[in-house]
């Protein structure tokens, strides 16, 4: 018996954020823009979903109409609202985590440097700067499917830290 599991490839992505099944990707440095963008357009449309019934649910409500079709537009109402808030909740967490410029694995384990110490805030630019890094520099184009990722994906602008900022058994060298 053949069994497939959806994993992740055994290859190295570029700033890997999570292995995502829904589209059968890792993603990464390249491809992140387009999760959230993804996410952004899912919550838009099931909101509007979701948002549509509402007055056929009311008039149900009122009327108390035998109607079949009401049955169908109250379960589309339901599985449109049960994901728009799962799928709020992820993008919700996905701007948390690019606001830190942090990937999902780094949300949960900080990022470890030479000399030993762990700090969760190393590539933290600030909220607006790091956004642009994953969206680009050009606000109109960032609800828009294109490719405005700043930097090569192997070098990264970092906090400046001092010698009062590192711990006691740290050196910047």
């Amino acid at each position: 018996m053949i069994t497939l599991v959806n994993t992740p490839p055994p290859q190295c992505v570029l700033k890997m954020d999570h292995h995502c099944p829904w589209v059968g990707n890792c993603v990464g440095y390249s491809n992140y823009k387009y999760f959230v963008l993804f996410l952004v357009y899912t919550c838009l449309y099931t909101f509007y979903i979701t948002i549509c019934c509402i007055p056929y649910i009311t008039d149900v409500w009122n009327k108390r109409s035998d109607n079949p079709l009401n049955f169908h537009v109250l379960i589309m109402f339901l599985i449109s609202l049960v994901f728009f808030l799962t799928v709020f909740g992820l993008f919700s967490f996905h701007v948390y985590l690019l606001w830190h410029n942090k990937t999902t694995l780094e949300s949960s384990r900080a990022p470890c440097f030479r000399g030993g110490f762990a700090d969760p805030r190393h590539y933290d630019m600030g909220g607006s700067p790091n956004v642009k890094q994953v969206f680009g520099k050009v606000p109109s184009f960032w609800m828009l499917p294109l490719s405005g990722a700043l930097g090569n994906g192997f070098e990264w602008e970092t906090r400046a830290y001092t010698h009062s900022d590192l711990p006691s058994n740290t050196s910047l060298t």
